[in-house]
């Protein structure tokens, strides 16, 4: 394989697949089946990993797998074509234009792999990273709570030309939170500054996955040293730096097969071609590779991350967080979530966003139900359809209808009819329990003028509330709302179980 257009036809494939991963996103939103449509996530080999490890399969596994297993044949394809994030990468260099420090990239690549093995050692103790570090997670997180929220609102008409029947989001800051997705994705993209792709070469474990599985590929860069000048072209197109100085060497766990070294040499020197690794060997990086000392610091970081597992869920415990129904145990659903926002994007009502801090940091990105947003739609279970590991499980209608996520409380001191004596029946009619949660008392009070008047009086009653939300959600009372969902009353032993 020699020819110059190699690049071009790589370009063309990320584009399609980059439109691939942004309409899976689309018709997430409003799908035309919930089946198969949020696979992405589970495209990741480190989430698939991390998610065996602490015994919360990934749906749609085998996808994953699938592309991995080719890492052996056509070495680390998937960073240069498949990875949403990858190509966000390669489309912002124009504006964000790298510096390329060659010395200083040489000796930081090991970076990643420490961060792999520290991710793995931390899912030991059943402490899942992925969804802060991986980059499908980062990539998809953003561009669906923040990204694509902001494009559909401004370009509502030309999508709706594109899509017909396609509805835009009401505003472009659609999720409570979005700041902080933004913020992450924008540090990821910024550290490009440094030089291309910083991210892929120095900090992403996914890529340090399919580094280390491409030392056995078999679809290599090969050098004609009788044609090659040593002009150090494609040493400075490198995006990956996976180029020696002589233009001759190649690292083959850097190569993400974009063929820019093909474009870039004008003396016809360069192809890619099917060999054995004992035929065309890969070169290391000229700087120091993973050290002893390296090594001990991941084991010690990894063992204080994991030990402060038990202050850090101790903080989201205490939360007032409002889980999707379906939700697993709180610890248990920490440890399964991978941040991904699929829940989010699919929710009919906008009643789901994410956490920051609200749930502690271990909490950071997970899902929690606004009722004065969004409620939770009595007839909706997408949410446990499209999760990818099983945090939220998928129910039957009959019995998410009787999942139970909070109960709802009303505040006397602003209540219509608790505190003006003015009826107000919003609250009992919007209920959509089949024997009513919340009933009417009717009473004889006085009002604020002394004057003896009957009143119909709002109350709830826990054991047939499930904590939808829609109570609170219609409430008319401006700003707080008179009646609220709080978080269902434990026993002691699920409390700290």
């Amino acid at each position: 394989m020699k020819s110059k257009h190699w690049s071009i036809y790589r370009s063309i494939g990320q584009l399609l697949l980059w439109f691939v991963f942004v309409a899976s996103i689309i018709y997430l939103h409003d799908p035309v089946s919930d089946a198969g449509i949020g696979f992405y996530p589970s495209l990741s080999i480190h989430s698939i990993t991390i998610g065996y490890i602490t015994t919360h399969t990934v749906k749609y596994a085998v996808l994953g797998l699938g592309l991995f297993s080719l890492t052996f044949l056509l070495g680390r394809f998937f960073c240069g074509w498949v990875c949403p994030l990858g190509a966000t990468f390669d489309a912002s260099d124009a504006l964000i234009q790298p510096k390329e420090k060659i010395k200083a990239k040489t000796n930081i690549t090991r970076i990643k792999f420490l961060v792999l093995l520290s991710s793995v050692l931390i899912a030991f103790f059943g402490f899942t990273v992925s969804g802060y570090i991986d980059p499908i997670t980062i990539a998809y997180r953003a561009y669906e709570l923040f990204l694509y929220p902001f494009v559909s609102f401004i370009g509502s008409k030309p999508l709706s030309w594109i899509l017909p029947g396609y509805e835009a989001r009401d505003y472009p800051f659609y999720y409570y939170n979005w700041a902080w997705v933004a913020v992450v994705f924008l540090v990821v993209l910024g550290l490009s500054s440094f030089f291309r792709r910083f991210w892929c070469r120095v900090l992403c474990p996914l890529g340090a996955m399919y580094a280390v599985a491409s030392h056995a590929s078999l679809f290599r860069r090969v050098v004609d040293t009788d044609k090659c000048i040593h002009c150090g072209a494609c040493v400075k197109g490198c995006r990956m730096g996976a180029i020696a100085p002589d233009g001759v060497g190649t690292i083959e766990h850097e190569c993400i097969k974009c063929f820019d070294c093909l474009k870039n040499c004008n003396y016809d020197a360069v192809s890619f071609t099917f060999k054995r690794p004992s035929k065309v060997k890969s070169i290391e990086h000229p700087g120091k590779g993973i050290t002893r000392r390296d090594l001990l610091i991941v084991a010690g970081s990894s063992a204080m991350v994991a030990a402060s597992k038990v202050s850090l869920f101790a903080a989201s415990h205490d939360s007032s967080i409002i889980r999707p129904p379906g939700a697993l145990r709180e610890s248990q659903f920490l440890d399964a979530c991978i941040r991904c926002g699929q829940c989010m994007n699919v929710c009919p009502t906008n009643a789901l966003h994410p956490c920051f801090v609200e749930a502690g940091f271990y909490g950071m990105f997970t899902p929690r139900l606004i009722p004065r947003i969004g409620y939770c739609d009595f007839t909706c279970t997408r949410c446990g359809q499209v999760c990818p590991t099983g945090a939220i499980q998928e129910l039957s209608l009959s019995t998410k209808q009787k999942f139970v996520i909070g109960t709802a409380y009303i505040l006397h001191d602003i209540c219509l009819p608790w505190s003006e004596q003015i009826n107000c029946i919003v609250c009992e009619e919007v209920c959509p329990v089949a024997n009513k949660a919340i009933t009417l008392e009717k009473k004889i009070v006085k009002n604020t003028k002394g004057i003896q008047v009957e009143v119909l009086l709002p109350v709830v009653h826990e054991d047939r509330c499930i904590g939808c939300g829609i109570c609170e959600n219609r409430c008319p009372v401006s700003g707080q709302a008179a009646i609220v969902v709080r978080k269902p009353k434990l026993k002691l032993e699920e409390r700290y179980g």
